[in-house]
């Protein structure tokens, strides 16, 4: 995630949202003391943020704690956060309604830890019932498997990053989300480059939809008022359609794309692409020429966009063309639900470097020895993406 000017949202400062709202541990006690002696309350929706803020983005929480309590206008809809800010002792979990917001103080300084989210799950099912959930996962991106850094996983030893591992926290909420039946509708990644296809295929499980960027993504974003009141008077909607109206109420300098995927459909995923791969190592890569490729980067790896990397390498080799087009429209019609990159995040002259891409990046290893980099993630067990790298970067293909 990329740190951009804080635009004031509003006339509430920092302090006078604390002072306005009444936030009191001992509010938050009795609210939840009171909820555990009856049926936990119903909502229409709820959404769950994670926000791991123990870094460069603690200055950007706070806003959008605000944001979001000045955007619910309906007694149906709940937001929790739980967040961790940077020289905090404990992180903190902030209940959103309609009403009032409370909060409450979690005894770890942890929020780089997959147990201590799951624990945020299994607290929020216990508390309360939704007929329709969303998780949102805030911080900065990392690496291929990393997610959400936490700087000071323990509170008082010098600085030592964490990260979450997309693989456990994909363990995680497909354990919460099979617990609630499958109400989980949309996954959203508020992180930079999380719009890779091995990130969207680990959590297919976790929710109906996905959303995330491809690209960098700005901070702090802006939808929250907006999406909070549609979603108050419009609560019938899917969790594609959500995050449909993310994208719509999202301000153009925050983001270059967004990509929704129907997760359901990546399971498809192998069957489609590996006999295109299948085609590409059988056919002539010795004419495959790298230097025409579009490459790009995030935190040291190196990545090209999916379906442009595929049908290039395709036409160099001379392999079948039939099955690129089956995948391509795979891709286009059946895996992606929706793809906007009219962003102005980046300057004009960058965004026209971008205009050949499709909404999911893949990771491209930059020598033999990064092959087996992430061989471990589920999707390199059941795609033949390292076969064609192998194949690609011997010295005698």
């Amino acid at each position: 995630m990329k740190r951009r000017k804080l635009i004031q949202y509003g006339a509430i400062s920092s302090t006078s949202f604390f002072v306005h709202t009444g936030i009191l541990n001992s509010s938050a006690q009795s609210s939840l003391a009171s909820a555990s002696k009856s049926d936990p309350p119903h909502f229409d929706w709820i959404i769950l943020y994670w926000m791991p803020y123990d870094n460069d983005l603690w200055e950007v929480g706070n806003p959008i704690i605000e944001m979001l309590t000045q955007g619910i206008q309906s007694p149906n809809i709940l937001v929790l956060v739980q967040a961790d800010f940077s020289g905090k002792r404990q992180l903190s979990r902030y209940i959103i309604t309609q009403a009032k917001v409370d909060v409450q103080q979690i005894n770890t300084a942890n929020s780089a830890s997959d147990e201590v989210f799951a624990e945020y799950l299994d607290w929020a099912k216990s508390k309360f019932q939704a007929q329709k959930w969303a998780i949102a996962i805030l911080g900065h991106g990392g690496r291929l498997d990393e997610i959400s850094p936490d700087e000071h996983p323990i509170f008082g030893l010098s600085h030592q990053t964490k990260w979450m591992n997309i693989e456990k926290l994909s363990q995680v909420i497909t354990k919460f989300n099979n617990k609630l039946g499958k109400r989980v509708e949309l996954l959203f990644f508020q992180n930079c480059n999380k719009g890779t296809i091995e990130a969207h295929y680990t959590f297919r499980d976790t929710a109906k939809y996905t959303l995330s960027s491809q690209l960098t993504l700005g901070a702090p974003n802006y939808y929250y008022v907006s999406l909070l009141e549609f979603l108050g008077r419009y609560p019938a909607i899917n969790g594609g359609e959500l995050a449909t109206k993310i994208i719509e109420f999202e301000q153009s300098d925050m983001y270059y794309s967004y990509t929704v995927t129907h997760n359901h459909r990546l399971r498809d995923l192998p069957k489609i692409i590996n006999p295109l791969i299948d085609s590409i190592m059988a056919a002539n890569t010795k004419a495959i020429n790298l230097n025409e490729i579009k490459f790009y980067s995030y935190m040291e790896d190196k990545l090209v966009d999916l379906v442009s990397f595929l049908a290039k390498i395709t036409e160099q080799s001379g392999a079948n063309q039939t099955l690129l087009q089956n995948f391509r429209e795979f891709i286009q019609t059946s895996i992606i639900y929706q793809y906007k990159n009219n962003g102005r995040l980046f300057s004009l002259s960058q965004r026209k470097e971008y205009n050949n891409f499709y909404g999911l990046g893949c990771f491209f290893p930059k020598n033999q020895q990064e092959i087996q980099k992430y061989s471990y993630l589920e999707i390199f067990k059941d795609v033949k993406m390292m076969a064609l790298f192998t194949k690609i970067l011997s010295p005698s293909s």
